[in-house]
């Protein structure tokens, strides 16, 4: 059976979600984004220099263990660690949707997809050569997974909001001074939740994007308010500001 019947691809996160994305693309340069309408079935090319792919899914009231057939002994043994069903099938959806995604892309059979990860952990397509220039970032949590597909450094995050008492101290030890300040002065508590998930996930994202992970901790660098993020202030080695490029919904 095809991944869409245990997996059901949506048009973005549902409004309960926040995410984001980092992209290694000037915002001075062209980029088209494109969201995936259907998995399996678009015959989709490598994507070209200036172009973005994304995939959302969500999970389908059919979801059952067939869905474990597009994962390799590793993912599954992986998978069968979570202890929650709702923790396995995003984990499950999020590597066997990144298979159906890249499997068309280097004329590979998804199952035959062969990964590696680099010393920092970031993952990356190890399969003899094809779809040597691609990159790749997915996020999963309960509800929601999310893939980027570039030609360049991505990252994407996905992140389910919910109340938190120690939303500020989380803050405190994860954001910079930049970060911290913007949240002290919202008032209103959505507002404040909203602002605070919004670094939460461009923050994972950019990392991710670096490849550096949690060795690049979220207070090497600040960012904007404004409606498009952009960076104010970055760790060395990762500038100048204007070499990267976001997208946030909170």
């Amino acid at each position: 059976m095809s991944i869409n019947s245990f997996v059901r691809t949506v048009a973005a996160p549902p409004p309960e979600f926040a995410w984001a994305w980092a992209l290694e693309r000037p915002a001075s340069e062209q980029l088209s984004v494109y969201v995936v309408r259907e998995l399996a079935t678009e015959a989709r090319t490598l994507p070209n220099e200036d172009e973005l792919i994304l995939w959302f899914g969500a999970p389908d009231p059919q979801y059952g263990p067939n869905l474990l057939n597009y994962l390799s002994d590793d993912e599954r043994g992986r998978a069968a660690g979570f202890h929650f069903e709702a923790d396995r099938w995003a984990f499950t959806a999020a590597h066997a949707g990144l298979r159906a995604l890249l499997g068309p892309m280097t004329r590979c059979a998804p199952h035959e997809l062969r990964f590696g990860a680099s010393l920092s952990g970031k993952p990356y397509l190890d399969n003899k050569g094809r779809g040597a220039a691609l990159q790749f970032s997915i996020s999963h949590t309960r509800g929601c997974v999310a893939i980027a597909v570039a030609r360049c450094a991505v990252g994407i995050d996905v992140e389910r909001r919910r109340r938190m008492l120690d939303m500020m101290a989380v803050a405190r030890t994860a954001f910079g001074p930049e970060a911290r300040a913007a949240l002290v002065a919202r008032s209103d508590w959505t507002a404040r939740m909203a602002l605070f998930y919004r670094y939460w996930t461009l923050g994972e994202a950019f990392i991710k994007a670096t490849g550096e992970g949690i060795t690049q901790d979220l207070s090497s660098f600040a960012f904007t308010e404004e409606a498009v993020p952009a960076l104010i202030r970055v760790s060395p080695g990762w500038g100048p500001i204007g070499r990267w490029r976001f997208y946030a919904e909170s």
